[in-house]
């Protein structure tokens, strides 16, 4: 039986009230612009607060802090994250009253599966290839819609606002709710054991990605990085076009020179090469950009062809390659909030803020900083993100953390889950010798008496982040003083 995808039709008419619960959160944020930007009433809460949530009260987006039964009187549909419990006051007043309700994913793709949607899905890298992907099609004249889930200076917020017929959005495998996407484009960064409390097995979460990926075989087709063996994996099933360093990727980067935290590469693609500038560091980032540049590539072309056969040009592409508007395209890009960010750099002391919070991830972060910042001593200050990430990958997370010269762990952020018996971060303590617990406090004076020159990172997907701009302010404070 074939499933129809959520579109339009699931939403209310334009200009009706949309309310959205755990507006703070990254992915609800952008949704939030996104539905304004399409002439909905949008009203949110959240319970972390609404002070920082300017790009929405700006637009006139009626914001309280906290949850209450009363947020959702008035309005026509009310759109909660996954996470949300059924029993949330505010969903059970929805229900009281008639109000539907939606999940986020679910409300993100009716309003975008009717137009030419590429997904960016994969365990890694999926936030900043939809950034840089967002930055690739906006050169190449497309003028896309893009939600990210994370925050882009240039945008000043998490999504993009566009008028053409091009949307760019992050694919989140969490509780399979990239499966609620119609893409006409897949790309798929990489396939590794994630989320498993969703899916049980690597096999279940293969499945899905097939799935995806076998909606757009017919159209745009499928993208993968020819670096990762579990993209590979899926993306040949559907006849897709490999992208990375391998030598046989359609779309081969090469790094051809890096500067501190700055590096030049050159892209070669079926219909020509390129050499861009990255102001990003690690290989992991040079992928990433060659990701976003082949996407950018085929959209560019006409709608729901399929991919090109390996090797093929489509006939846009050589002109595109030579247009200084896609070689420059990443120029003044940063990155997204929280990825490498770097918060401070006072007295020979560098604090960056990293979401990294699987193993892959931490290793191409150390790696990357390792690259911008080869003659500093390098400091990780880790907090473990889930109760089963951390039971699983232990061993992994040590091995990784053990890349810095000095490498803290703090208390597991345990997010949605509950204690597992016998699990706490201690395990990956005990799993390197090098490794050692901290506390808060012990994590902020490792920072506050960092010995220059050095480079201190804040790494995982909890509060840590709120640890990390402590820090940066304590420093800036104590070098000021």
């Amino acid at each position: 039986m074939t499933v129809r995808q959520p579109g339009p039709w699931e939403l209310p008419a334009a200009g009706a009230h949309i309310h959205l619960v755990g507006i703070g959160g990254a992915g609800m944020r952008g949704l939030g612009l996104l539905l304004d930007a399409a002439g909905y009433r949008v009203s949110g809460c959240d319970r972390s607060g609404v002070d920082d949530l300017v790009e929405l009260s700006d637009r006139g987006a009626r914001l309280a802090s906290g949850h209450d039964p009363a947020h959702v009187e008035g309005t026509d549909l009310v759109v909660h994250t996954s996470a949300m419990p059924a029993d949330h006051p505010e969903l059970r007043a929805a229900a009281e009253l008639g109000v539907p309700t939606m999940k986020r994913s679910r409300a993100l793709a009716a309003l975008l599966n009717e137009r030419r949607l590429a997904a960016v899905a994969g365990t890694h890298g999926k936030t900043s290839i939809t950034a840089l992907a967002g930055l690739a099609c906006t050169a190449a004249g497309l003028d896309p819609i893009v939600a990210v889930g994370g925050r882009v200076a240039s945008w000043q917020g998490y999504a993009r606002d566009g008028r053409g017929e091009v949307a760019v959005v992050e694919a989140d495998e969490y509780d399979r709710s990239f499966l609620d996407l119609n893409p006409s484009l897949v790309l798929i960064s990489s396939v590794e054991a994630e989320h498993l409390d969703t899916y049980g097995s690597v096999e279940s979460l293969d499945l899905a990605f097939r799935t995806l990926a076998g909606r757009a075989e017919e159209r745009d087709g499928v993208l993968y990085c020819a670096d990762d063996p579990g993209a590979c994996r899926i993306g040949q099933m559907f006849g897709g076009l490999g992208y990375g360093f391998a030598a046989d990727a359609d779309y081969r980067v090469e790094v051809l020179a890096t500067e501190g935290s700055s590096q030049f590469c050159r892209l070669f693609a079926p219909g020509g090469e390129m050499q861009f500038g990255l102001e990003l560091p690690g290989r992991h980032n040079a992928q990433n950009a060659a990701a976003a540049l082949a996407m950018a590539l085929n959209l560019s072309g006409p709608a729901g062809v399929g991919s090109s056969l390996p090797g093929v040009a489509p006939p846009h592409e050589a002109e595109l390659l030579a247009s200084d508007a896609l070689r420059q395209a990443f120029s003044g890009f940063h990155g997204v909030d929280r990825r490498l960010q770097l918060l401070s750099d006072e007295g020979g002391v560098a604090l960056l803020d990293d979401y990294a919070h699987h193993p892959t991830e931490v290793e191409a972060s150390l790696a990357a900083l390792r690259s911008a910042y080869p003659n500093r001593r390098l400091i990780a200050v880790f907090q473990p993100h889930l109760f089963s990430r951390t039971q699983m990958f232990a061993g992994e997370f040590a091995a990784a953390l053990a890349a810095a010269d000095e490498a803290l762990v703090l208390p597991i952020y345990p997010a949605r889950e509950k204690p597992i018996p016998g699990v706490d971060a201690g395990l990956i303590a005990e799993a390197a010798d090098d490794v050692r617990l901290a506390t808060d406090v012990e994590a902020l004076e490792t920072a506050r008496s960092a010995r220059r020159p050095a480079a201190v990172v804040f790494m995982g997907a909890g509060d840590v982040t709120a640890l990390a701009r402590r820090a940066a302010d304590e420093r800036a404070d104590a070098v000021g003083g």
